[in-house]
């Protein structure tokens, strides 16, 4: 692994562990139900176990539990602070790498693989884990970006922050050109030896409050990290100079819209 490759994987759990409030509070629900969407096309009548990768604070554990009521579920995620948020799932939980799961191999009948995979420095090598402890018959659902989620009132927290100078002191590197197109998802996965069942595009849109888009905006997120690296003082003029801007805007300008390309693949 590069050095980059590993500064990544030390640094976004401790990105997520800090805002894991925020995430829960103000952007798994806006998630959420397109990743509800994914877990509607996965074969839950035959998972006896199913692993959740990058459960985060366990959103969806109980979505996959009211799909599967009598399995087993095992969620993981490599950031304490997130899985600290989903001790009230009352699942098995652990703090692993998705590019080395310590599971044995062939356990699981479904995993899921929800707007994770983009954060992970080699995602040809998490699928490879996430094929060797699938069962034979196995079935996986993932979702990644298309589209990044996007509201033209963001473009304002960007410009006044770039106006301020705060900077973003270690930004998350993602692998995006691999996986936002269908091509490029299915590239992925049957190099990592599955087969694709079903491909296709959900769209997500999200109408933001203005106090709703300003805790996200300060309560996660590299906007929440470029804030941080201001001091008091600067922090709190820009905060009244972007709350001011946006609580002049209409709800267009607050309609977060995105796209996501939804999987699910076999061993």
């Amino acid at each position: 692994m590069t050095d980059d490759a590993e500064r990544m994987v030390a640094r976004a759990p401790l990105h997520y562990s800090g805002s894991a409030d925020g995430y829960a509070e103000y952007w798994s629900p806006v998630i959420r139900p397109l990743a509800r969407r994914l877990l509607d096309a996965l074969p839950w009548d035959r998972a006896g176990r199913i692993l959740d990768v990058g459960t985060g604070t366990g959103a969806l554990i109980p979505d996959i539990l009211g799909l599967a009521p009598t399995a087993r579920v095992v969620g993981i995620d490599p950031s304490l602070g997130m899985l600290a948020r989903a001790r009230d799932t009352h699942v098995p939980l652990a703090a692993m790498d998705a590019m080395a799961l310590g599971l044995r191999a062939g356990v699981f009948d479904v995993a899921v693989l929800a707007f994770v995979l983009f954060h992970v420095p080699d995602p040809s090598a998490a699928l490879a884990e996430v094929r060797r402890v699938l069962r034979a018959r196995g079935s996986v659902g993932m979702a990644t970006w298309a589209e990044e989620p996007a509201t033209p009132a963001s473009q304002i927290w960007d410009d006044e922050l770039d106006e301020a100078g705060a900077w973003d002191p270690s930004p998350l590197s993602t692998r995006d050109e691999l996986m936002n197109s269908p091509d490029g998802v299915q590239r992925l996965l049957n190099v990592a030896g599955f087969t694709t069942e079903k491909i296709w595009i959900e769209r997500l849109e999200y109408q933001w409050s203005v106090p709703r888009f300003m805790g996200l905006r300060t309560g996660f997120g590299a906007t929440k990290r470029k804030l941080e690296t201001l001091d008091a003082r600067a922090r709190q003029a820009c905060l009244d100079t972007i709350g001011e801007q946006v609580s002049r805007l209409g709800t267009r300008d607050l309609l977060c819209r995105g796209a996501a390309i939804c999987t699910t693949a076999a061993t």
